[in-house]
């Protein structure tokens, strides 16, 4: 028993110093990180100080990603920095945000999906010190997004949503001191209809959606030990969403949708990118070997796509046969249902009586065969009569 005790402590123990590591590492990563354009108006749609969303603010948003003027990886990661975080307000402003990028810019769900978004939502859930509302309001958006059929070709929204349904959930704050099962699953949480965050708020019609969504081109030398283990990660990450695309078991598969296709682009930008490290990583066996692995696993990936693509539809192939044969057979079955009821006429040459066929045919024989039988039977009626 005490072995089994020391066990548990020692496990949590190891989770707990993991946690801590991670949360440290990210702190110290974000302490470190210049403030980029697209930080910094995240900071500003998510003061503490406001009471209410900025939605003229957050709509700005939307349209400077559409226009391609900010990034939305980089919105994408300043977004969940702010989840991350412990400010109350701040925390419930940035989920705010995050549902109007969602429903008003075409790539922001594939950023949230590669960027891993849902995990700190996820283990913001889950943290006992998180605000009730904010709890409830995450709870929302993932249960829309597990739900939502448009989101089928990313599996990871539904696999959250069914995963966060069997967990167990803190308990929320009591107030009366009334007494509560010591599990709660998501349903327990919220029992008003999920909200609609695939709707799109009314932005202002600006030009900015027709624009020119060519890919960015960003320059990779020199990158940093850093620099190449967030590229690293930020690769795998998207590999691992094309995968799971090319890979699920609908059908069609959705090769031609604008998130498949960019993917693609991002997996074959991050070939030469990843070549670089591979060229330039020399006493770190451990990102060499990443490296390596991923290279290859990009290569495969791309081969898949294509074979896909080259695919023709068998769908088509498989009736198109079909439909001209029975085109082409009216005549033969015009032949096979005439037998019956039909009248024919004999060769004449054939010898023989005249004789009803079967299937109710009615067959005449040579007519001047019949006309001597005729005679032949008025003559023996004559003869009969004359010895008589």
């Amino acid at each position: 028993m005490d072995k089994l005790k020391l066990s548990e402590w020692g496990e949590r123990l190891k989770t707990g110093g993991a946690q801590m590591s991670r949360l440290v590492s990210d702190k110290v990563k974000e302490i470190l990180q210049t403030p980029t354009p697209e930080s910094k108006m995240v900071d500003e749609a998510t003061l503490e100080t406001m009471e209410e969303p900025n939605w003229g603010l957050n709509l700005r948003v939307c349209s400077m990603i559409n226009s391609q003027e900010f990034s939305g990886t980089e919105i994408v990661k300043a977004i969940k920095r702010k989840i991350s975080g412990r400010n109350v307000v701040s925390q419930r402003l940035s989920l705010d945000l995050l549902e109007t990028c969602t429903s008003n810019c075409e790539k922001v769900f594939s950023e949230v999906a590669s960027e891993k978004v849902l995990d700190e939502m996820v283990r913001m859930i889950e943290n006992p010190q998180t605000d009730q509302g904010n709890r409830d309001r995450a709870l929302q958006l993932i249960r829309a997004w597990g739900e939502s059929e448009d989101l089928e070709y990313l599996p990871v929204f539904h696999q959250t949503y069914m995963s966060l349904k069997e967990r167990s959930l803190p308990p929320p704050p009591v107030e009366d001191g009334s007494s509560f099962p010591a599990q709660y699953s998501l349903e327990s949480y919220v029992h008003q209809e999920p909200s609609s965050p695939l709707g799109s708020y009314p932005i202002p019609d600006t030009g900015l959606h027709g624009a020119d969504r060519s890919t960015i081109s960003y320059d990779f030398g020199g990158l940093s030990i850093e620099e190449k283990n967030e590229t690293l990660v930020t690769t795998r990450n998207s590999l691992e969403l094309l995968s799971s695309i090319l890979n699920a078991e609908t059908e069609p598969k959705p090769i031609k949708e604008d998130l498949t296709v960019s993917l693609l682009d991002k997996c074959k930008q991050s070939q030469s990118v990843i070549q670089r490290i591979i060229e330039s990583t020399t006493d770190d066996e451990a990102m060499l070997f990443e490296a390596l692995n991923l290279h290859d696993e990009l290569q495969q990936v791309i081969l898949r796509y294509n074979e896909l693509e080259a695919d023709p539809p068998t769908g088509a192939a498989q009736v198109e046969p079909h439909n001209e044969t029975r085109i082409a057979d009216p005549p033969t079955g015009a032949a096979q249902v005439g037998p019956h009821n039909e009248t024919k006429i004999e060769d004449p040459t054939r010898e023989g009586p005249a004789r009803l066929g079967p299937h109710n045919e009615t067959k005449t024989g040579d007519p001047q065969k019949a006309e001597g039988a005729e005679l032949s039977s008025e003559r023996k009626i004559d003869e009969r009569e004359f010895s008589s």
